[in-house]
């Protein structure tokens, strides 16, 4: 049998490199899911019902770009400190909303007056406040149309949806402007007049002091209660399950003409000096690591493409031997009959009777996975991957 070494590129990051390093004095040896991929591996192979919901009724913005979302990160955490949010549905209860700056706005009045709104929240350090999205739209389209008014001000002002704090300060018309000191007295104005102004006022509200205009979005709670009621719930779910399978990826590879073993190098090398929260240092820049020296692999992987019924037969009978050895087994297949989905997954885990999940890109790219069936195994400080011709297991 023909035995060949590869040093397979880590795909570890320093952080887990500490976090395995501080973990070690509790559980070196105890490990019940002490494999690096397991979790994840569990964690990808469920139906995600969220992937399965309307545009309309997913409540986070859309994918920002890195510098879009760091403009909105910045803005939001000067203009409300503690918060992490750009857009969102303004997590603060009625009762934490106590001291602050608002001006509510809507897309409904002119970009003339809502850019002067944006001026007003950047020099005063307020928060443009949202009451919902428009028809049929998501959250991301209020940060489209935000952005070209907010993205050359010093700072962003920050921004949310918040229909709660429409409620609480009765607001029926924008731009209004209000503002509660700490004693919980509250100044409000209708118009822009600025707080400058409004400051200098005495507590209540100051009636109309500019141009105003209808709220064009609908209160944001309201409509998700007004689509949810429409949605049916049971559709969903059934078709999140049917169709589970057809949207997962699949990796094409060849079966093994001939049976070998590779060592695989597990080591991890630090890309930075690594401190204990104590302030010791605990890895140096550069120091090398082997997780299976330190926390063994306790389990053995067969990745077998479950389409082939030889190769099926090949992982069971492989598997089989291995757990008559005292060691458990997790079973990968890099494919699966779509179209019968769960029926033919639920007919292979019977056949092979063990723990049965879907590979992911992590595990074929850290193994170097070539082609199928292969098994992985941890051996005293280093892993082996035997590929099995057809056939074959010893």
């Amino acid at each position: 049998m023909k035995k060949m070494s590869l040093v397979a590129r880590t795909l570890f990051s320093s952080c887990f490199l500490a976090a395995l390093v501080l973990h070690l004095p509790s559980s070196s040896v105890m490990a019940g899911e002490d494999d690096f991929f397991l979790k994840e591996i569990l964690k990808q192979q469920q139906p995600n019902m969220n992937r399965q919901l309307p545009d309309w009724l997913k409540t986070k913005p859309m994918h920002l770009s890195p510098p879009l979302e760091k403009l909105f990160n910045e803005g939001n955490r000067i203009a409300n400190p503690g918060s992490d949010n750009d857009i969102d549905m303004g997590k603060r209860s009625l009762a934490q909303a106590v001291q602050g700056r608002w001006i509510f706005v809507s897309f409904g009045m002119p970009m003339h007056e809502m850019k002067a709104a944006a001026e007003e929240a950047a020099a005063t350090k307020s928060i443009l406040v949202f009451r919902g999205v428009e028809k049929d739209q998501n959250t991301g389209s209020i940060t489209k149309k935000l952005l070209p008014i907010v993205q050359k001000l010093k700072p962003v002002p920050g921004a949310v949806i918040d229909p709660t704090l429409f409620t609480r300060f009765n607001v029926t018309a924008v731009p209004t402007i209000v503002e509660t000191d700490a004693e919980g007295k509250t100044r409000s104005a209708r118009g822009l007049p600025g707080f400058d102004w409004l400051s200098k006022q005495e507590p209540g509200d100051h009636g109309q002091k500019g141009p105003i205009y209808g709220i064009l979005e609908p209160d944001m709670i309201e409509e998700i209660q007004r689509r949810a009621a429409n949605v049916d719930w049971e559709k969903q779910k059934t078709e999140a399950i049917a169709n589970f399978w057809k949207k997962q990826d699949e990796f094409n590879l060849r079966p093994a003409e001939k049976t070998r073993e590779r060592a695989i190098d597990m080591t991890i090398v630090s890309t930075q000096d690594i401190f204990h929260p104590d302030g010791r240092l605990i890895i140096k820049k550069g120091d090398r690591i082997n997780p299976q020296a330190m926390m063994p692999m306790r389990h053995a992987y067969i990745i077998f493409d479950a389409t082939s019924k030889k190769q099926v037969e090949i992982a069971k009978k492989a598997g089989d031997e291995i757990l008559k050895k005292g060691k458990p087994v997790i079973y990968l297949f890099s494919k699966i009959d779509k179209e019968r989905g769960w029926s033919h997954y639920n007919e292979t885990g019977d056949f092979v009777n063990g723990p049965l999940y879907k590979l992911n890109k992590s595990i074929m790219d850290r193994f170097k996975l070539e082609v199928l069936p292969t098994v992985i195994e941890g051996q005293g400080d280093h892993v082996v991957a035997k590929e099995l011709s057809s056939g074959e297991v010893h």
